[in-house]
């Protein structure tokens, strides 16, 4: 069997670094409040869904996210896209990541970090490639205390209600008068994790619709 032409190799992998790039970018200016940078990321139609937002519109997202970090600090990212894929000028792409913030809660100092992946779709527009959704698949998250041995306040049985995939998360929003939806994405729900992915297969396709 014949090798694929060299030429179509380097627009596979020139494709696959451009959108690696775009991902790891557009959290970066995010942390840094670079928010033109961020804005420059995403398609003027993006949808977005995170813990805190749900919501259409790169604009719109980049401006709740002024908002949302001048009323809570700055959590930060770590990215590591992984997996992509490209049918034409349409692509998705799946990144192990990280979320982790140091705050103080009841007057104890602590440590939080969300085990998840990002996922979007992107779409390559005037020759670029953009960002045409952002939303995030839940793993797990941990909570311990900045300073060994003191004691984390939290309520035993609250934690016990929440989503096991980010039930740190839910509570640590709770505390900044945030209501975490429980219907997020999920490793805990894999029927509703199979049922995305598969949705984003057919769109990558051309068989599915935008978001709702």
């Amino acid at each position: 069997m014949a090798n694929p032409d060299h030429s179509e190799r380097l627009a596979v992998l020139l494709d696959r670094e451009e959108l690696f790039d775009l991902v790891r970018r557009e959290r970066f200016a995010r942390d840094q409040r670079l928010f033109d940078v961020m804005r420059d990321c995403f398609h003027d139609d993006a949808y977005v869904r995170t813990t805190w937002y749900d919501g259409r519109g790169g604009e719109a997202y980049v401006e709740a996210t002024k908002t949302w970090m001048e009323r809570t600090g700055n959590s930060k990212h770590w990215v590591f896209p992984a997996y992509a894929r490209v049918e034409g000028d349409r692509a998705t792409v799946e990144s192990p990541a990280k979320i982790f913030n140091r705050t103080t809660v009841k007057g104890v100092e602590v440590d939080f970090h969300a085990y998840c992946r990002f996922f979007s779709r992107a779409v390559r527009d005037e020759g670029r490639w953009k960002l045409m959704s952002f939303e995030v698949l839940m793993e797990r998250d941990e909570l311990r205390p900045v300073h060994a041995g003191e004691a984390l306040p939290v309520d035993v049985a609250q934690l016990a209600g929440l989503r096991p995939s980010y039930r740190f998360l839910t509570w640590i929003q709770s505390t900044r008068g945030v209501t975490v939806s429980q219907n997020l994405l999920g490793d805990d729900r894999p029927a509703e994790l199979d049922a995305f992915h598969q949705g984003e297969t057919a769109w990558l396709a051309g068989t599915y619709g935008a978001h709702k």
